[in-house]
């Protein structure tokens, strides 16, 4: 068995440096990590909360033995989480403001793919989501927000608008934290955040023990195409009409002031062999 990469790219909405997405690749383990974007001002050493998580994602499952099980990769980074929580100060609710990260993995021992929160797999053509459905229902609020302060304000510029219509669903992005990781409401999400994941939460593809064709990639491309030209060239499309993010495809957020995109974005296609 082997891994053999055909193309692998990432980068961030405001440029590489601040890029809080990150691409894992070992001899055992493929993984796209997407820190979730900070909610406060926080940081150490000039990191965010979304950066720091991501990279002590990717410093567990860089050190991973090769035939272990998802329960041990969670574990592995939770405690590289606690780790960090033990040893800096952290002003905030944890559950609401601290390290969080969405991450998909496969591993090639166990030739599973593991989908912890909303990143996105392609196997053989077929594409794979963990969507969240309260970042689905705060999208469609945004869009609503949005299109009735265009119609009722026409003095106000569109980047006005939409940065209101940002603030008007932030609090419900911090309220929907607490079902995260909870298998007992529809609202249930799984995310790497230091706690324990319920099983049912995690999406997980058995693929078969012939040559695959994987794409890993995290949401920050809204359509996931064969090659990764073909997906930055929709990318492209889908902001030169919709760059608010808000008609087209819809999201919680539209590419900001000084940004090149809505989000971090990380793709890599390789063979499982």
């Amino acid at each position: 068995m082997n891994i053999k990469v055909l193309e692998m790219f990432y980068e961030g909405k405001r440029g590489k440096e601040a890029c809080e997405d990150l691409c894992v690749v070992t001899d055992d383990f493929v993984a796209v990590i997407d820190g979730v974007t900070s909610k406060s001002n926080f940081s150490y050493e000039g990191k965010t909360t979304g950066k720091l998580a991501a990279e002590l994602t990717a410093k567990a499952i860089e050190n991973l033995p090769s035939r272990s099980t998802l329960e041990q990769v969670i574990e592995k980074i939770n405690l590289e989480m606690q780790a960090f929580y033990d040893t800096v100060p952290f002003p905030y609710e944890k559950t609401e403001m601290g390290l969080q990260a969405v991450c998909v993995i496969y591993s090639l021992y166990h030739r599973k793919i593991w989908m912890i929160g909303d990143c996105q797999a392609v196997v053989d053509g077929r594409t794979y989501i963990n969507p969240k459905k309260s970042d689905q229902i705060l999208s469609e609020m945004r869009a609503f927000v949005i299109e009735s302060m265009k119609r009722g304000n026409p003095e106000i510029s569109e980047e006005e608008i939409f940065r209101m219509a940002r603030e008007a669903i932030l609090p419900w992005i911090l309220e929907a934290t607490k079902f995260s990781n909870d298998n007992s409401t529809v609202y249930g999400y799984s995310i790497l955040n230091g706690e324990p994941i319920p099983r049912s939460l995690i999406r997980e593809i058995s693929l078969k023990e012939d040559v695959c064709e994987v794409i890993l990639a995290s949401d920050g491309y809204p359509v996931v195409e064969p090659t990764l030209e073909e997906s930055e060239k929709k990318l492209r499309e889908l902001l030169a009409k919709d760059p608010g993010c808000c008609q087209v495809y819809l999201s919680t957020k539209g590419v900001g002031a000084g940004c090149h995109s809505f989000d971090d974005r990380t793709y890599i296609r390789f063979l499982a062999e």
